[in-house]
């Protein structure tokens, strides 16, 4: 696992993949408020390929998303030697999760501030990041 070097500390790095670009400003801009380091990507495809290129923490990926889904983003991860161990958090507005979707977490829109933080850091103690 990577953590970024942001103004001489060692943070953890989160990606957040979600086709809504609000929706990606404003979770990047709370979660870098809470002393992480936060890359965004728009789409799955983009997300894995971003993934790959940093080595992030911890992955938050949208579920609905076109072209390459949340789903398939997750599997990509677990398929890739490189990123398979690490932590996956699925949020949606669906109410149906997909069976296998292989993930460490799923939570659903809205998630509450305090929620989301409290996943992420769970996940990164347990991953040692």
């Amino acid at each position: 696992m990577n953590a970024q070097s942001v103004s001489g500390s060692r943070l953890p790095t989160i990606l957040l993949i979600d086709d809504e670009p609000d929706l990606l400003i404003a979770w990047a801009l709370l979660l870098e408020l809470e002393g992480f380091h936060v890359v965004t990507a728009t789409n799955g495809r983009e997300g894995l390929d971003t993934a790959q290129q940093i080595r992030p923490a911890l992955i938050v990926t949208d579920l609905m998303m076109p072209g390459m889904d949340g789903v398939q983003v997750c599997r990509a991860v677990r398929a890739d030697p490189q990123l398979n161990a690490v932590p996956v958090i699925l949020w949606t507005a669906s109410i149906d999760i997909p069976a296998g979707t292989s993930c460490d977490r799923v939570l659903h829109k809205p998630v509450a501030r305090d929620a989301m933080l409290r996943h992420i850091r769970a996940l990164l103690r347990v991953h040692g990041a």
